[in-house]
């Protein structure tokens, strides 16, 4: 019986999906799937990534839909998938050494939804980084204090698809799928799957690695897609706003405010001010202090 489904979107990245691979066990309760995106990097070099694949039991598949991005794959691989529970890797990230031990402990567990504390690694040094710390935090928080408010707060905006364990019945049975945004496809994908689980479970247990290059989707400065990414944000705090009772959603304390800063920051003054009013035409929260003062 296969317990663990890994699905992995993968582009052009042959060298740290190998370190992926390395990172899962072969065994017989785990399936891992690598959902190709029409990668276009030299063919030898892809076709010895299949080759090492298939060595160590990885299951290779390809996006031949129209419909290019991580989403789609994502979508592809669970439609392929077979286990009790749904397990997404980033093919530049990789699972720690005592994970799927840790993992196996909860394959039995009635929650819809287990959340895990990540780490973060930079690849340049070796060092830790702090891309995992607010979603850490957001785990230790509910370990410590499992109220409203620290769940809110850990389903809502706990958006990585990484780093937690999804039932696969809850994905299909509610029909959930993927975003095709070029950018933070994934927050949609995890916000309906908090939504519709039934409970939830968080441990500070590590079980998965991010790392930080230079280059990717997440440091690359793009105004475009930092734009899709405000979009993002919007749909994520409609949502929130038209699905959960007021208190609830106060509870999320969900903010604009890192987008702003980084829209300073990064873009100037001209897409500072561009940033808050396309915020406030859509009605979107800026500031979660404003949620408070309204729920009183």
């Amino acid at each position: 019986m296969i317990l663990l489904s890994i699905i992995t979107p993968h582009y052009n990245m042959p060298d740290t999906l190998r370190r992926l691979i390395d990172s899962i066990p072969e065994d017989d309760r785990i399936e891992h799937i690598i959902v190709d995106d029409k990668s276009d990097i030299d063919g030898k070099k892809l076709a010895d990534a299949r080759a090492y694949a298939a060595a160590k039991g990885s299951i290779w598949i390809d996006n031949t839909t129209e419909v290019k991005g991580t989403g789609t794959c994502r979508d592809l691989g669970i439609q392929k998938a077979t286990g009790k529970w749904i397990i997404i890797a980033d093919s530049d990230d990789y699972f720690t050494k005592d994970a799927f031990e840790i993992m196996h402990r909860y394959t039995d567990d009635e929650a819809d939804v287990i959340y895990f504390a990540p780490t973060s690694i930079r690849e340049s040094d070796g060092g830790m980084s702090s891309r995992h710390v607010p979603y850490k935090k957001l785990v230790d928080r509910f370990v410590t204090d499992p109220g409203q408010e620290s769940e809110m707060r850990l389903r809502y905006l706990s958006v990585p698809d990484t780093s937690k364990m999804i039932r696969r019945s809850l994905i299909t049975e509610n029909g959930i799928k993927s975003s095709v945004s070029p950018v933070a496809n994934d927050v949609m994908f995890s916000v309906r799957c908090a939504y519709h689980a039934k409970s939830v479970k968080a441990t500070s247990d590590v079980i998965y690695c991010i790392t930080e290059s230079e280059g990717t989707l997440t440091t690359t400065k793009n105004k475009e897609r930092f734009r899709k990414r405000i979009d993002v944000y919007i749909e994520q705090a409609g949502f929130l706003k038209e699905h959960l009772p007021e208190s609830a959603y106060a509870d999320t304390r969900i903010s604009a405010r890192t987008l702003v800063l980084q829209s300073l920051m990064d873009y100037g003054v001209k897409e500072f001010i561009h940033t808050i009013k396309h915020l406030r035409e859509k009605h979107a929260p800026v500031n979660p202090l404003a949620i408070k003062v309204r729920r009183r």
